[in-house]
């Protein structure tokens, strides 16, 4: 039966990826494809820009450090315009890339999605950074201000026995220490603040991500030739039986018809459901938001084989 599963699954999986690719090369879509990419690149690159202006204001009326804001805002805009000068640099070669990477659906569709989940990932390369760049600084900040927030009451951070500790200090460290508090605490809220936008645009990335993986573990683990074998023939994938009474006199034998009892099609599909080298979320939803608080890299997606940190 695994073995059958597997055929079938395969099966269908080349016919479907054979069936996009004659999609994709009727009527030269792939060339309307590739002159669509460019300008939905650019129109992508003018939103972000516009949303960068829009903070290097006074985003939704709020009172941002001046100097901090323009540094990042100018920082996040030239990050923007080398992307878009590396996008039309490859402009003359997307539609050859775009060719090979339809040619490859005839391996299976499931080829072709996992290649179009690297392409957006590489796509959005650019809010990656972006991502990484701002959890990057406000893990740094927070952090700062908690074991400053330590020093005020007279406690620090035990590294050998991972503990906090009792500690004495003079006026000179508590004085520096209420200058560096007071300096990162009024600069949070800007830094935040580009966190949140660039936390948000990468979790919608993710979880595009996120559908398409779940697609591809539909594909492989769905038990199509079990699923066939119930609707065509019930009695072969068996619950179990069941005895229906026909005749009961006294002074004759009881007379019982037993009947195959069929497996539903939600248990067909737990029990012949193939085996996958499927992701699934890495951390707990209170894992998650302690992570997104605490600006920590979220990467929320592993495989069943990998081990945890």
């Amino acid at each position: 039966m695994l073995e059958a599963n597997i055929f079938v699954s395969l099966l269908i999986d080349v016919a479907l990826g054979i069936l996009l690719v004659s999609w994709l090369y009727r009527k030269n879509r792939i060339g309307h494809l590739a002159d669509t990419l460019i300008p939905v690149a650019d129109h992508v690159a003018e939103e972000l820009q516009d949303l960068l202006q829009w903070l290097m204001g006074a985003p939704a009326g709020l009172k941002m450090n001046r100097a901090l804001d323009q540094v990042l805002g100018r920082f996040f805009l030239y990050h923007i315009h080398l992307w878009i000068s590396y996008i039309h640099l490859l402009s003359p070669f997307i539609e050859m890339i775009l060719w090979y990477v339809g040619l490859s659906a005839c391996l299976g569709l499931t080829v072709a999605l996992c290649i179009l989940s690297d392409i957006i990932a590489l796509l959005t390369f650019h809010i990656y950074c972006f991502y990484v760049y701002g959890a990057r600084l406000y893990c740094l900040k927070i952090y700062g201000l908690s074991s400053l927030w330590r020093l005020f009451r007279g406690k620090k951070w035990n590294v050998l026995r991972q503990r906090v500790d009792s500690c004495s200090y003079d006026l000179d460290q508590l004085f520096i220490g209420t200058l560096l508090f007071t300096i990162l605490l009024f600069l949070l809220p800007t830094t935040a603040l580009y966190y949140l936008v660039f936390t948000l645009l990468r979790l919608l990335v993710v979880i595009v991500q996120g559908l398409i993986h779940l697609l591809v573990d539909l594909i492989d683990s769905l038990p199509l030739y079990s699923l066939i074998l119930r609707l065509c023939r019930s009695y072969r994938l068996a619950a179990g039986v069941k005895f229906k009474v026909l005749e009961q006199q006294d002074g004759k034998p009881l007379r019982l018809l037993m009947q195959i009892n069929p497996l539903s099609y939600g248990g067909v599909v737990q029990t012949y459901r193939l085996p996958t080298y499927s992701c699934y979320p890495r951390d707990s939803w209170a894992s998650l938001c302690k992570k997104l608080f605490l600006g920590e890299l979220i990467y929320p997606w592993k495989h069943k084989g990998d081990k945890q940190n």
